[in-house]
């Protein structure tokens, strides 16, 4: 039988949260969904993981050519595999809250993309939401770039048959802006919350995330004007990058060069 939707989920060094984000999935309730877990990291995942969660056929395991290809790398592997004409994503260390699915997938099929707030949590249990900053059933691509906090999309896999530029850094926002300008709407719903767990290892807030951020930034600055997107999208999207390389390069020129990404970038911007 199909499933309903392939959610992709790209590992790294995930052996301690791997479970936890799995279980979210196969927990979501009026929803038969698959799992396409591509290991960037060498490690057996499937060793890792409760029998009952490959008994059913709902998982499929891969791994990218070499460890540290990247999360586009193995998020387009992945891609590649899905069964689904719906897709959904899902970081290893993340989850879903209950009734995700469920609440996306349809508005997913009828406009082309869906998501729901964005609820990042940190490791002494502070939270912060991303929500779209007017109400409304529309996410604006001045949200999308402008709140420096990732939303986790559900959409249609002939909205982006190519999956995530190669990218290194904020990929995320690439897609999102790809699929809204390929699609009829960017639905929102609240209630369909992805949890998103920070720790000091992810990669915004880990060691190397300044450096990293700069390179990723450069490549997109390279590759707006590539992109088939409206002259306001491009030029908005544009402004947003060089304002956070800016902040990038002005942290990696000061004692502030060891900050993580969120107190150089996101910080240091408009805060929603």
């Amino acid at each position: 039988m199909q499933p309903d939707v392939t959610v992709i989920v790209p590992a790294y060094r995930a052996e301690t949260t791997i479970v936890r984000a799995l279980a979210s999935i196969f927990a979501q309730e009026g929803v038969r969904a698959e799992v396409v877990l591509c290991a960037d990291d060498g490690l057996d995942y499937g060793a890792l993981l409760p029998s009952d969660f490959r008994s059913e056929g709902r998982l499929t395991l891969c791994r990218t050519p070499a460890p540290r290809s990247g999360p586009c790398s193995a998020r387009n592997i992945a891609l590649g595999l899905a069964r689904a004409p719906l897709i959904a994503c899902l970081d290893a260390d993340d989850a879903y809250a209950p009734g995700r699915l469920q609440r996306l997938l349809p508005l997913a099929e009828r406009h082309g993309v869906a998501t729901g707030p964005t609820r990042e949590i940190d490791p002494a249990g502070a939270e912060r939401v991303a929500r779209p900053r007017e109400e409304g059933s529309r996410l604006p691509v001045e949200d999308i770039c402008e709140l420096r906090m990732p939303f986790s999309p559900v959409f249609r896999k002939d909205k982006c048959p190519l999956g995530w530029a190669p990218v290194e850094f904020a990929e995320d926002v690439i897609l999102n802006v790809d699929l809204l300008c390929a699609s009829d709407a960017y639905a929102f719903a609240e209630g369909a919350d992805y949890l998103y767990h920070l720790s000091t290892g992810s990669r915004s807030h880990s060691a190397d995330a300044l450096m990293r951020a700069r390179g990723g930034y450069h490549q997109i600055l390279k590759l707006v004007d590539k992109r088939a997107w409206p002259d306001s999208v491009r030029a908005l999207v544009h402004r947003v990058f060089s304002e956070d390389l800016a902040n990038v390069e002005r942290a990696l020129g000061s004692a502030a060069s060891g900050a993580s990404w969120r107190a150089a970038v996101r910080d240091g911007s408009r805060d929603p």
